[in-house]
């Protein structure tokens, strides 16, 4: 069932609906199977909708592994996770299990997923396999806005500002879990990126920093960007910037990486905590950030 308000009915008949009360991300997408094939119609839309919205959900699905892969492949190659065990017959889906009793989060903070890399991902699928009857959602928040309600003098500052990215202990994905097991013994990862990165089909300017992975400040020492870096973590994160997730099973989360920051809110105590909760996402490869400056040579042409 549609709620009411909705704003899209689409040419291809599927339904894309903003999520009440939350101007600043996220919308759901009513009459679609993601088992079945796309029409050219629909898969266009979906695109539009993922680059306007950033996260997009899509209820009641039911897939097989292959169809998650088949879905997800359609924004980008599938890689592999660097430190977690893959399916056996699809090694670049992985799981995220929580067993009842569990109460650890490997993301306690909000973090864009594999900043560490030299590319980190364009986005990701997540789909609810199991979860429990309330609670475990996920939280976003939009960066374009992180960095649209900077002020003009922090904006200036940033601009031109790169961060060194690392990984940490990468025992931290799967060692605290029963049934996640790790990949191999690859050491920690780290990665140079700008401050302030621009997408490349928008246009539009957003922060890329997170306490999870952002360590300091290229040129400056950790204690010269330690007070930096935790303003710009709160600022990013005020309630009003981003939008909260419920998961359902069978529902498939679709969100840009690239301006995006999301947690998985850590309420596993009570009744909760008596449920297991099985997600399995998909990562899509994305490309080296970019700076203003270099959006601004490519563009000078």
């Amino acid at each position: 069932m549609v709620p009411e308000g909705l704003i899209a009915q689409c040419k291809s008949n599927i339904i894309i609906d903003k999520w009440a009360n939350l101007g600043a991300m996220g919308a759901e997408v009513f009459d679609i199977d993601l088992s079945e094939d796309l029409s050219s119609e629909a898969w266009t839309e979906i695109q539009e909708a993922f680059h306007h919205y950033l996260v997009l959900i899509f209820r009641d699905q039911n897939l097989t592994d292959q169809q998650q892969f088949n879905f997800s492949q359609r924004f980008g190659k599938i890689i592999p996770h660097p430190y977690v065990k893959g399916l056996p017959d699809i090694p670049e889906i992985f799981k995220i299990i929580r067993e009842p009793g569990e109460s650890f989060s490997w993301d306690g903070f909000y973090h864009s997923d594999l900043m560490f890399l030299k590319k980190p991902p364009l986005g990701a699928t997540l789909y609810a396999k199991e979860c429990p009857p309330f609670g475990a959602d996920t939280a976003f928040t939009n960066m374009y806005l992180a960095y649209e309600t900077l002020s003009d003098g922090m904006k200036a500052l940033l601009d031109g500002l790169e961060a060194e990215n690392e990984s940490g202990n990468p025992q931290k994905y799967s060692n605290k879990y029963q049934s996640m097991e790790e990949l191999g013994k690859k050491g920690a990862m780290g990665a140079i990126h700008p401050m302030v990165r621009v997408h490349p089909k928008t246009g539009r300017k957003a922060l890329f920093s997170t306490l999870a992975f952002t360590k300091r400040i290229k040129g400056m020492t950790d204690s010269e960007s330690a007070p930096i870096l935790n303003y710009l973590y709160e600022h990013s994160i005020q309630a009003h910037l981003g939008c909260r997730l419920e998961w359902k099973k069978g529902s498939l989360a679709l969100w840009d990486n690239r301006v995006c920051l999301h947690h998985a809110v850590a309420d596993y105590f009570g009744e909760v905590a008596k449920h297991r909760r099985v997600m399995q996402r998909a990562t899509i490869e994305g490309e080296e950030p970019i700076s203003i400056k270099s959006y601004n040579e490519l563009n000078s042409n």
